[in-house]
């Protein structure tokens, strides 16, 4: 128990949280509190922009290094995105573009879209740890606007619908862009520009805004009968509104072609109709029903180029041309469907186009429209909705960061050891090397360790030990995030001229059921010698001979 009130620093938990519009100074005046500072500044800032600042109180009662009890300094596990100033050592700084409509790793936490939070861990010199936590909020900084393949802006667009189709019938339309997330991203779809000249068009159709993760699905039902005989083509203007007002604007065509017999059908789809009221309902041409869908579940670590192992089929019974089915995207499929999915025409086949990686901010779930069409002009289509669910596979190992205690007061920096990585099947093996200076008191601390594991559930749980020995012990402080924070410490002291350095084996191992996934640190920890040996004679008595007239040197 003396050593781990030795090695320990910490107690109950404060949390500080602070608007970049408005921060402080941060004082922290207890040297036993975990600290967990929160800052919530905007995307977008300049590089070299101040995110915040921390002041804290010299630690007069830290074991290790006195001589750093005049100042502090502070050093951060990740500077990816943010770093202290080198010169106001306090000062915490943006040191990377901060977009988090692109850049998913910057959102590490769960909960994006949502919420883009981004963690470290802060040391101290005096063997203290913060953890840092920073969200970043999101600005209305793009407008909606419809995209060619060629990620070109296409402000005209164009669809066919068959004539005398049935009144109800859904028709799909192509989705606009917005990087933005939440309420400012795209939040709805509408006609604008409707004059006293559009009401017969107005009466003929209607917009929908069907909800999906992804964002509002845009939708246009048929709300009469179309005559390609009074009027082929129909010319509307259509929005995309984000929550902050910003409109995007395209021209909308509508050709009305001559009738077709039959259209594609489904083979897992319940093909059925419903007259309410003299309207007529194609379901499968609705927003799709739980008798519509295939869900699929799928590995991570599903290679690039693999097939899915269900897909839509579906059938014409029309000869020739019109009962010849492809298949694609529907218009509403989100970007990112058709960023990690591609579709083969002919044979509806799923296949995976992209790495599909759960832990690095991959999404865990994608929902889209297919669409099966006939060779008539235009073609005859059905739709169906595909859900794929992606599973966490362990195909990570625990991470480890090793921070020494004990460095040269001029070169006080954060080390992290990878060097001399070894990979055996499911085990990483790593050597570093520590300090410790000798005669010192049992419970001083060596290095402070964090261990992350990018895995869920119990994938990414994890134990840590040190093999057996005398003379180390591995504390566990706490867990700050995804990030576990043990402190090394030794047991007893050590005099170098009898041991001049100590061994040991760190072991961190998940809790994978199948596939257990391990890292071992070897350690190295050198003795640091101090003056506390008087020289001594080898003899109590020397004697010698000097001859008379001998001149002395």
């Amino acid at each position: 128990m003396l050593v781990g009130k030795l090695c320990s620093i910490w107690g109950y938990q404060a949390i500080l949280y602070i608007l970049l519009c408005n921060y402080e100074l941060i004082y922290i005046t207890s040297v036993n509190n975990p600290i967990v500072i929160t800052f919530v500044i905007e995307e977008n800032l300049p590089i070299g922009s101040e995110v915040g600042r921390i002041n804290l109180e010299p630690n007069h009662h830290h074991h290790h290094n006195n001589k750093t009890n005049d100042y502090i300094t502070f050093t951060l596990q990740d500077t990816t995105y943010f770093n202290f100033d080198k010169i106001i050592f306090n000062k915490l700084i943006v040191c990377k573009l901060l977009d988090r409509d692109i850049d998913r790793k910057l959102c590490s936490e769960s909960g994006w879209p949502e919420i883009c939070a981004w963690s470290s861990v802060i040391f101290v010199n005096d063997g203290r740890l913060l953890s840092l936590r920073i969200v970043i909020r999101d600005i209305n900084d793009n407008i909606p606007k419809w995209l060619t393949k060629n990620n070109i802006e296409q402000p005209l667009l164009e669809i066919w619908i068959i004539e005398n189709s049935l009144i109800g019938t859904i028709i799909d339309l192509p989705l606009a862009y917005d990087p933005d997330i939440g309420e400012n991203s795209i939040i709805k779809y509408e006609l604008a520009n409707l004059d006293h000249h559009h009401n017969n068009t107005l009466s003929l159709f209607k917009i929908v805004n069907s909800p999906s993760p992804n964002g509002p699905i845009f939708q246009m039902i048929i709300n009469g009968i179309l005559d390609r005989e009074l009027l082929s083509i129909y010319e509307l203007t259509v929005a995309a509104v984000d929550g902050g007002g910003n409109r995007g604007y395209a021209k909308l065509i509508i050709h009305v072609a001559d009738e077709n017999d039959n259209s594609p059908i489904f083979q897992h789809c319940h093909h059925k109709t419903n007259n309410n009221n003299n309207s007529y309902i194609n379901k499968t041409e609705l927003i799709i029903g739980q008798s519509c869908e295939i869900i699929v579940n799928i590995d991570e670590d599903i290679p690039v180029g693999s097939t899915l192992p269900i897909h839509p089929i579906a059938n014409d019974i029309d000869e020739g041309e019109f009962g010849h089915v492809t298949y694609r995207f529907a218009l509403s499929a989100p970007d990112v469907a058709r960023r990690d999915f591609k579709i083969d025409r002919e044979t509806g086949t799923i296949l995976v186009r992209s790495p599909l990686d759960y832990d690095t901010g991959g999404l865990t779930q994608y929902l889209f429209n297919i669409i099966a069409e006939d060779g008539g002009l235009p073609p005859l289509t059905a739709t169906t909705r595909i859900i794929i669910n992606i599973q966490d596979k362990n195909d990570n190992s625990p991470q480890i960061t090793i921070t020494p205690a004990f460095l040269q007061e001029d070169n006080y920096k954060s080390l992290i050891y990878k060097q001399n990585r070894t990979k055996l099947t499911n085990i990483d093996m790593m050597k570093s090397t520590l300090y410790l200076i000798e005669n010192k008191s049992p419970g001083a601390l060596i290095a402070t360790i964090t261990v992350s594991d990018q895995d869920s559930n119990e994938n990414g749980q994890f134990t840590c030990q040190l093999d057996h020995t005398d003379e180390l012990n591995l504390i566990y402080l706490r867990n700050l995030g995804k990030i576990s924070v043990y402190q090394l410490c030794s047991l007893r002291s050590i005099d170098r001229e009898i041991q001049p350095e100590l061994r040991v084996t760190l072991k961190c191992e998940d809790n994978g059921i199948n596939n257990k996934q391990k890292t071992i640190e070897l350690l190295t920890i050198h003795i640091l010698d101090i003056n506390d040996n008087s020289p001594m004679y080898t003899n109590k008595r020397y004697s010698f001979q000097v001859s008379n007239n001998h001149r002395m040197m």
